[in-house]
């Protein structure tokens, strides 16, 4: 065993003349893992927040959206369908009506945006079954029946179930200044709750042919919903749909559709890491305090350890080992609380949230080994690094300034 190492052993492990010592090791030690294990759970709580939005925006929007501009509806164009089929990083699309109505029943009424996709064509694109609390995604009923899906809260609103009809209606215009309102009736098929108050209380969903009979449109539809195989190629693919199909179409990402929403995400993480990352500053200020408080401690020791041949560069090492020690020991306690902490909120919810404002009832961890990796090593650099000025201190003194009044 190396004698730097030996002795920052004895310096961590044994008993000190001041107990004092001790204990400030010891919180050192603590005062770390305390650090690391909030960095990562800061850290995983934003990643999870993020991941679970946009599992809820990719549940009812696909990657990107192709439509007209000023809202102008398309046909069934086989130039714009040669063209997306060509694009080897599209896996399908689809075409949909995206239109504003009303919804009745009784005396309750409400806006409400419907989207219009067909039976068979909505799974491909939409991840919606997941959310869907109560009935089913059935759209084609028999005796020629329109079914809708409404979103839990409308529904409640509205006073509706399972197999109750509703109402819906657009105004059209007729001769003159006058309006009249095209009225279609659907029954209610399945009650979807995603926690996103942006889509339950306002997206309905039905075939497309039943919303092609709403809003009058025959053969026509607002634009194809597009689905790639890698989420990770959407800007990339949007662009390049926007250079060669150029005016009137406009393609927009799902990034494009709730960039506020992701712009608050992105900047909120900069303050929330800053403010967590000063309790990891202060464990760094706790180990530099406690080594030196080692140095005044063990000055007549390190005079002799000297005066018998030890030299500068293995003094510096006791206090490089005693530093990496802290560290490694700190990290690997603030792994271990920050995964104890995950799995419990993970597991019994600890933690819950009011979900008309955050999107979901409770606080979701989302853990990454990268996460781990990154902030570990960063802890124990910092541990090595704070022992920098304490060694300094001890390979100062000398020999006899060391033993002058023992």
């Amino acid at each position: 065993m190396a004698v730097p190492f030996f002795i920052a052993k004895r310096h961590l492990l044994s008993h000190h003349k001041i107990g004092y010592i001790s204990f400030i090791s010891i919180i050192a030690t603590i005062g770390l893992a305390v650090g690391v294990a909030v960095l990562i759970l800061t850290i995983s709580i934003l990643n999870g927040f993020e991941n679970e939005i946009k599992t809820k925006l990719l549940g009812f929007d696909s990657h990107i959206r192709l439509r007209l501009f000023y809202a102008d509806v398309m046909d069934s164009t086989l130039a714009i369908r040669s063209e997306l089929e060509k694009m080897p990083e599209v896996e399908c699309f689809v075409p949909y009506i995206h239109g504003a109505a009303m919804i009745r029943n009784g005396s309750e009424t409400d806006g409400i945006i419907v989207e219009g996709i067909a039976e068979s064509d909505i799974r491909r694109t939409l991840v919606v079954d997941q959310f869907i609390r109560r009935g089913e995604l059935r759209f084609d009923l028999p005796d020629n029946r329109d079914g809708i899906m409404l979103g839990m809260k409308l529904a409640k609103q509205l006073g509706v179930d399972i197999g109750d009809k509703v109402y819906l209606f657009v105004l059209q215009p007729v001769s003159g200044f006058s309006k009249r309102p095209r009225i279609v009736t659907f029954t209610v098929t399945g009650l979807y709750d995603s926690g996103i108050a942006d889509y339950d209380d306002v997206f309905v969903y039905t075939s497309l042919s039943a919303a092609q009979k709403l809003f009058n449109l025959g053969d026509q539809f607002s634009g194809y919903q597009i689905r790639l195989k890698d989420s990770r190629q959407v800007d990339k693919v949007t662009d390049y749909i926007n250079k060669t199909l150029g005016y009137p179409y406009n393609a927009l990402s799902w990034n494009d559709l709730h960039s506020n929403l992701f712009e608050w995400l992105r900047i909120q993480r900069i303050p929330i890491l800053l403010i967590f990352g000063l309790i990891a500053v202060v464990a760094v200020f706790n180990i530099v305090s406690s080594l030196m408080m080692i140095v005044i401690e063990k000055t007549r020791d390190i005079g002799i350890l000297k005066s018998v041949g030890l030299n500068n560069r293995q003094v510096t090492r006791i206090f490089f080992y005693e530093g990496l020690s802290i560290g490694i020991v700190g990290t690997l306690a603030g792994f271990g609380l920050s995964l104890l902490l995950a799995f419990a909120q993970n597991r019994f919810n600890l933690i819950s949230i009011p979900a008309d404002v955050y999107f979901m009832n409770s606080i979701p961890v989302l853990l990454n080994g990268w996460n781990f990796c990154v902030i570990g090593a960063i802890a124990i650099a910092c541990a090595v690094l704070a022992t920098l000025y304490p060694s300094y201190k001890a390979v100062r003194l000398t020999p006899s300034e060391a033993t002058r009044y023992e």
